[in-house]
């Protein structure tokens, strides 16, 4: 097959059909960064909250590589992705509604039992329906900078999910009533999720497996003595085949080590937003420039920050072409490091203009790092199938979200740790947070992903898969399908 063909068969519709995944789920996981805050200010403490969002994503990474080893042993007539993506979305919506409907007076240890059952079904919808997902890009595109186009409009999916997700503080503004607002909302958005993923299921056609790899996984699958063990033993392969992958370990190492910088930090964004829109609406300009409808923190940061990523990702895509994606990706990593560092200078003066600025750094920085990881994770797929001759898209997905999982879940429960112990965080509604209190959340956000932005694109140094290469192992790779 030629690159061209690839390309045709890879049309503007499909590639719209595929951002419908992101659209949909994008916004049920914005309202999630919204509950430590929210839950604060009933008076609970921030680390009841983070250690279930820990738990949750350590969960979550577990069975990541599981649902990928399965969905690449899946043989069903309606495809290997496809039947979890449908289903998943059902117990993603589920366990979404059931934690922003919380049973009113709940003790602390009720509270957190609670959470932690809607927790357990949330990340097994979210497993079901993103790591089979995400395993259909080196599937659905072949061509080097095809990839890396498909992962712009899945990202674009992301922003536009982010933006109507964004707005849940809004809704719950104009609804008069918090606690109803957010609740209504996330019956909203997790309906909208749950459409456009069966949408995506039904007109999405998923590529079919070769002859030759239907036949060896049919052949691996008789030999099973025991069909159910043999899944759950998927979790130990996937990860064992990912990991004495060198060129996986490289890009994975790059990304861990610029995102725990930032990760180290993250969580302190929704509360320095807040204190920072505390001391902005009584200047001048707010008042002269600013509509009422965006005089709200976090809708505020979703419209300007991530519409301008939408519109930088057609820069980032043709610069693709241009240069290679490791070169992008450094770009990216460089940028989002100095980002985070400037962001100190930025929440101390609270000037409005110097946030939208600040906002619009952010989004242009985040559109490489977002996109070229999970091309290039789609390059290292295609790598071993051409080495081994069998298509584990999904364990390289699976171990891929498994690993970015579990340390996004030691970072929040660090936040959690460090609002509490370290920061000395003051939760309840309307409690106003000392200045030594404010500087230390600065200093954590902005400090570590500078510093660790500089070592990750040092050991990026070291991959090696190329635009040539990657023809050549196409070409190759086709070569051998036609002669079966």
């Amino acid at each position: 097959m030629t690159t061209a063909r690839h390309e045709t068969a890879l049309g503007a519709g499909r590639r719209a059909l595929f951002t419908l995944g992101t659209l949909g789920s994008a916004g049920p996981g914005v309202t999630l960064v919204q509950l430590q805050p929210y839950f604060s200010k009933l008076g609970y403490p921030a680390s009841i909250v983070s250690n279930i969002r820990f738990f949750s994503l350590f969960f979550d990474a577990v069975t990541d590589p599981l649902m990928g080893y399965i969905s690449d042993h899946t043989t069903s007539r309606f495809g290997r992705r496809m039947p979890y993506i449908a289903l998943g979305s059902l117990l993603y919506a589920a366990g979404l509604i059931g934690m922003w409907w919380a049973p009113p007076r709940l003790t602390a240890g009720q509270f957190y039992a609670y959470l932690i059952a809607m927790q357990v079904v949330f990340t097994i919808g979210v497993t079901m329906t993103g790591v089979p997902y995400q395993a259909l890009i080196p599937e659905l595109a072949k061509e080097y900078a095809a990839r890396t186009s498909l992962v712009s409009w899945m990202q674009a999916g992301t922003y536009l999910g982010s933006i109507w997700g964004g707005a849940v503080r809004a809704y719950a503004n104009w609804r008069g009533d918090e606690i109803a607002g957010f609740r209504e909302f996330a019956v909203y958005c997790s309906l909208a999720m749950i459409i456009c993923y069966w949408l995506l299921v039904a007109f999405l056609k998923e590529p079919p497996m070769s002859p030759e790899q239907l036949a060896s996984l049919r052949a691996a699958k008789a030999q099973m003595r025991a069909h159910v063990w043999s899944h759950f033993a998927g979790i130990g392969r996937s990860l064992r085949f990912a990991l004495t992958d060198r060129r996986f370990l490289i890009l994975f190492l790059s990304v861990f080590t610029y995102q725990v910088g930032v990760l180290a930090g993250l969580w302190m964004y929704p509360y320095l937003l807040l204190d920072w829109f505390g001391g902005t609406w009584d200047t001048p300009f707010a008042q002269a420039y600013v509509p009422m409808l965006f005089r709200e923190s976090y809708f505020l940061w979703i419209f300007f920050g991530i519409t301008c990523g939408i519109a930088f990702l057609p820069f980032w895509n043709r610069l693709g072409k241009r240069y290679e994606k490791r070169t992008c990706l450094f770009w990216g990593i460089l940028g989002v490091g100095g980002a985070y560092g400037v962001s100190y200078f930025v929440f101390a003066p609270k000037s409005f203009p110097l946030l939208i600025a600040y906002c619009l750094l952010l989004a242009f920085v985040y559109c490489p790092a977002n996109i070229y990881p999970v091309s290039m994770l789609a390059d290292i797929a295609t790598h071993s199938e051409y080495e081994t001759g069998e298509a584990n898209e999904g364990m390289f997905y699976g171990a891929w979200s498994f690993l970015v999982k579990l340390y996004n879940g030691v970072a929040v429960f660090w936040t959690g740790f460090a609002l509490d112990h370290v920061v000395k965080y003051q939760p309840g509604d309307g409690v106003v947070q000392t200045a030594q209190t404010l500087h230390r959340m600065r200093l954590l956000y902005a400090l570590p992903p500078l510093v660790m932005a500089v070592a990750a694109v040092c050991m990026l140094r070291a991959y090696d898969l190329d635009r040539r290469r990657m023809a050549e192992i196409i070409a190759a790779i086709e070569q051998r399908k036609a002669s079966c």
